[in-house]
């Protein structure tokens, strides 16, 4: 399996690669080293191998403990799943979430708006801590973590802007591939799609997405503008809600980034 931005995998629910997303700085995401995807409870037992070939080695699972059970993820026994659901939907089912030391939540089941309640609820930060975790454990080349949720778009959508914000990727490149879901939707010829976003027109064919589906993208800009008003910046943010050091950034950013 080759690496491309849309992953050729049967049975996937909007299976993603973030590499090759590139920096001010000169560097850009390694492949095969970071994925975003929907729902993986209907892989073949080859498709699953597949992916294990690729690298892949942790599944972040976003989805409630009752989603968790009804449509398990089937991948390889060999990769490290973890269970952190983004919503505290009052699910007594397990994940590997530990118990929040605070319990006083005001942003608790807030869906009027759902994304900015992901970015600032004291739940869903402690699901984004332990992704967060997973992600720099994640640290040998050729080695993919894996973030998913039931369509890959909101909750898989909200995690991909922390995670390609923590290494420096510029918001108008994470706000198109956030975009990019409404395409993978839309387009019955996955193929084609390949294609086009392999051609020498990208920046003409993201433009004309962008112009497309601006009132979703609107939510992923309410939840930037709902980080930056609380937490001041990106990275005060990751320093207080996701409690990682200047050290860990360093770190996250050598485990997933390469010079050009």
């Amino acid at each position: 399996m080759k690496p491309e931005r849309i992953l050729n995998v049967a049975n996937s629910v909007n299976l993603r690669e973030l590499g090759g997303y590139k920096t001010h700085d000169g560097r850009m995401i390694r492949w095969q080293k970071l994925l975003r995807s929907g729902d993986m409870s209907r892989l073949s037992s080859k498709e699953a191998k597949r992916l294990f070939n690729y690298g892949l080695n942790y599944v972040i699972d976003l989805r409630s403990p009752f989603e968790c059970e009804m449509s398990p993820d089937r991948i390889s026994r060999r990769v490290i799943y973890r269970s952190y659901p983004v919503y505290s939907l009052g699910d007594k089912g397990s994940s590997d979430l530990p118990a929040l030391e605070d319990e006083n939540d005001i942003y608790e089941n807030d869906f009027s708006e759902p994304y900015v309640t992901m970015i600032l609820s004291k739940h869903s930060q402690l699901a984004f801590r332990m992704m967060f975790s997973e992600l720099l454990d994640n640290n040998k080349i050729g080695k993919s973590l894996l973030f998913h949720c039931a369509a890959g778009k909101d909750r898989t959508g909200v995690a991909c802007f922390l995670v390609l914000s923590a290494l420096g990727i510029d918001y108008q490149i994470i706000r198109r591939d956030y975009l990019l879901t409404n395409l993978v939707y839309e387009t019955v010829d996955q193929n084609d799609l390949r294609r086009k976003l392999q051609s020498d027109d990208l920046m003409d064919f993201i433009n004309e997405m962008n112009s497309s589906f601006y009132v979703q993208g609107s939510s992923l800009d309410k939840a930037r503008q709902a980080l930056i008003n609380n937490y001041g910046s990106v990275r005060e943010y990751m320093h207080v809600a996701m409690q990682l050091s200047d050290g860990d950034l360093s770190d996250l950013q050598r485990i997933y980034l390469k010079k050009i």
